[in-house]
């Protein structure tokens, strides 16, 4: 049933076999830049700011029910399954997924490669966001690298989808661009400049536009 549901949402905002990047694979989508570039990742703020900017782009956009883990496994991979769902369940204080599919597919190479798609019911079991926001963006940081562009939080209802792929950056995505509207408006000053063009031209608005 989870599995329906995200992937019905996922074929609603124009992205149904959840392509990476998610902002270029999907039609009606934002990009944020999370890190704040006045600082260098070397600067304790860099990484207390990224952080603030994911859990303030989070609370905007929440309550969502639908959580998804993305594996990545290939044959030469030494650390077990189980071994990596135990520590992600304890970031995330969750009990065992509600769903779980694997994927036989290959790499950009033509290697085999197995994802496995772990779900969690946030209607049944609620998720304090917090702690696994901050895991996601220390991931190039010594941390658990099996976050890094791997986590999706989803609304499934009326589609949407927030992804934090790490300290860089942020992608949301809807099936409506209204949905998307306010956060464009609000937190503009946050938009990754490099792909500005592409959505001032999915979200041109005659009214002038307040920086965050």
């Amino acid at each position: 049933m989870l599995f329906e549901r995200t992937f019905s949402a996922l074929e609603a905002m124009g992205n149904p076999r959840l392509q990476l990047p998610i902002f270029y694979e999907s039609p009606i989508s934002l990009r944020f830049e999370i890190g704040p570039e006045e600082y260098s990742t070397r600067d304790p703020r860099y990484l207390r700011l990224a952080q603030w900017r994911a859990a303030f782009l989070y609370a905007k956009a929440a309550p969502f029910d639908t959580l998804l883990w993305v594996l990545y496994r290939t044959p030469l991979e030494e650390t077990e399954i189980p071994e990596l769902l135990s520590r992600f369940q304890e970031i995330t204080r969750l009990p065992l997924p509600a769903e779980v599919l694997e994927q036989e597919t290959t790499d950009s190479d033509g290697d085999p490669l197995i994802r496995v798609f772990f779900f969690w019911d946030l209607n049944q079991t609620p998720l304090k966001a917090d702690n696994l926001l901050t895991e996601i963006t220390r991931t190039d940081y010594r941390g658990f690298r099996e976050l890094s562009s791997a986590v999706f939080f989803f609304r499934t209802d009326t589609p949407f989808l927030l992804h934090l792929y790490d300290d860089r950056g942020m992608d949301l995505v809807a099936a409506d661009k209204e949905v998307l509207r306010p956060f464009y408006e609000d937190c503009h000053n946050w938009l990754l400049d490099y792909d500005l063009p592409r959505m001032n031209k999915i979200f041109a608005n005659p009214k002038d536009t307040e920086p965050f």
